[in-house]
């Protein structure tokens, strides 16, 4: 049962916790940066189908994906039948369907989640199809509206399963919680904490190499500032032994990022913040690697 910890995973938690993580002082330029459409104001997830990327707007605003080509540019923009935007904060997709997730929870004021399944041919139809994927969490405390455990924007798949990274403002970690990509409602336990000392606003696996990208924010005596990271994954988690990470620049909200097909270029998504606009931007997978 996803309710359950074995003593390997409980293991994996302790370690995991007591290890300090400490950013990189590594820094690279994002690279094509491209505006949005004033229509995308808050886009808070990013997902790619062939040559087309998919964003959304973030808690309270439509329901609705939108379609952009290679460049950011609006091909259209799509109400999703049967769903309500609570706080949409994150997007993944496979071969058949993308994910679109209403796991936002800044105050702590819920425990009742849905991932919303669309089949890709769908989207775009009136009255397209939706299911429903609903967790709560099984270790779930109320309270500490600022300081809590519970808020999550970056969500991945990996083989059959979701794999969701929380935002932790209370420790600074992030969880990592793995269950079936199935409709159904699940009580979710935490599998892996992972010492971000950061929070994480999005996340990717790649399909074939396995390779996850989170992105996080933090704050520091001078700012904030933009972190992405890199690490492989294996059926028993995330190896975060081997991780690399670098600071982006520029500083910004970013809260969407998706592998390009070849696992070469990480394509980033930023809200309305610290520029005119909302937009995308890409880092190559090279800027990782040490001079």
């Amino acid at each position: 049962r996803f309710s359950k910890i074995s003593t390997t995973v409980f293991v994996c938690l302790v370690i995991c916790f007591f290890t300090h993580t400490t950013a990189s002082d590594q820094s690279a330029h994002v690279t094509n940066s491209k505006p949005y459409d004033s229509s995308i104001d808050e886009s808070s997830g990013l997902a790619r189908k062939g040559g087309n990327l998919w964003t959304l707007n973030d808690s309270g605003n439509t329901p609705a994906l939108f379609k952009l080509d290679g460049n950011g540019q609006l091909l259209g923009s799509y109400a999703i039948s049967g769903t309500e935007n609570l706080d949409w904060e994150s997007l993944a997709q496979d071969e058949r369907f993308i994910y679109i997730a209403d796991t936002g929870n800044n105050f702590n004021r819920r425990n009742l989640f849905t991932i919303y399944r669309v089949e890709w041919r769908n989207i775009e139809r009136k009255n397209s199809e939706v299911d429903s994927i609903t967790f709560s969490y099984s270790d779930h405390v109320r309270g500490k509206p600022r300081s809590h455990n519970f808020d999550a924007e970056a969500l991945a798949i990996r083989g059959n399963e979701i794999w969701l990274f929380t935002k932790n403002r209370g420790n600074l970690n992030s969880h990592l919680y793995r269950f079936p990509k199935d409709p159904g409602h699940y009580y979710v336990s935490p599998t892996q904490s992972i010492p971000v000392d950061s929070l994480v606003t999005a996340a990717d696996i790649h399909p074939n190499t396995g390779e996850l990208v989170l992105v996080s924010t933090k704050k520091t005596r001078k700012g904030w500032i933009s972190l992405v990271w890199l690490a492989p994954t294996t059926i028993n988690g995330v190896d975060w032994e081997k991780h690399k990470s670098v600071q982006i620049q520029p500083n910004d909200q970013w809260e969407g990022v998706v592998w390009d097909e070849f696992g070469i270029n990480i394509l980033l998504s930023h809200e309305n913040n610290e520029r005119d606009s909302a937009g995308m931007a890409s880092l190559p997978r090279s800027a990782f690697e040490v001079p």
